[in-house]
């Protein structure tokens, strides 16, 4: 065979097999495949064997129960909120919101729909995340029940006067878009990039006619009133 002819035929298979991915030169880089689209990569573990931490972010539940045009809303620790408060360990999201509602209101409520989602995160309050569901009274008295003493009041206030009870932006925001619209949506919420209260406040010791700021709510621990 002429040498021309072999060498033709050489390159013919080269074309062959680097049109099927399988020819010298054609090594992958990871996350590459051979058409040219990305794939994800998992993320390299710390050590040999150890895979990432997973996310811990803080959980409560709540829930939204109306009469007419009036909503429930609770006074903890002389702040207005919805029944709310932590998910405990081992209990579903749907039981935490009964029970929470029972313990702050006094009354029991049959869960409809999921209202909304909430989660926000501050670099000195962390990451949370909130399920708020409809409910509807089936029994109970208006009369707080909550172990741990917080809930001093809870009471039905007329919905147009919510900015007058509840400041902090995100449960307010997410409770007054479900009010429009009554469909569920997920809020988030960055707290070290915008404001956490409606309201603005002068500062002690701020003189008059100063700059206003915007101040969060805060327990001596440190942790916002959630």
């Amino acid at each position: 065979m002429a040498e021309d002819q072999v060498a033709g035929q050489g390159t013919s298979q080269r074309r062959r097999r680097r049109r099927r991915g399988g020819g010298q030169g054609q090594a992958l880089r990871p996350g590459q495949v051979t058409n040219t689209t990305a794939v994800p990569v998992p993320a390299a573990p710390q050590k040999r064997g150890q895979k990432r931490p997973l996310a811990d972010p803080r959980i409560a539940v709540g829930c939204i129960v109306l009469r007419g045009d009036e909503i429930l809303l609770v006074r903890e620790r002389g702040r207005w909120s919805l029944p709310k408060g932590g998910l405990e360990s081992g209990e579903l999201v749907q039981d935490g919101a009964r029970r929470e509602t029972f313990e702050e209101t006094g009354i029991v409520v049959e869960l409809r729909d999921l209202a909304f989602i909430v989660e926000f995160q501050a670099q000195t309050w962390g990451h949370h995340l909130q399920f708020f569901y409809t409910g509807r009274e089936v029994g109970g008295t208006l009369s707080p029940r909550d172990p741990d003493k917080d809930v001093q009041e809870a009471k039905f206030v007329p919905i147009r006067q919510l900015r007058e009870f509840i400041r902090f932006r995100p449960r307010l925001v997410a409770l007054e878009t479900w009010l429009r619209e009554r469909r569920p949506r997920h809020f988030v919420f960055n707290l070290d990039r915008e404001p956490a209260m409606l309201r603005k406040r002068r500062r002690v010791g701020d003189p008059v006619g100063s700059a206003q700021v915007v101040e969060p709510d805060v327990e001596p621990d440190g942790e916002p009133d959630l």
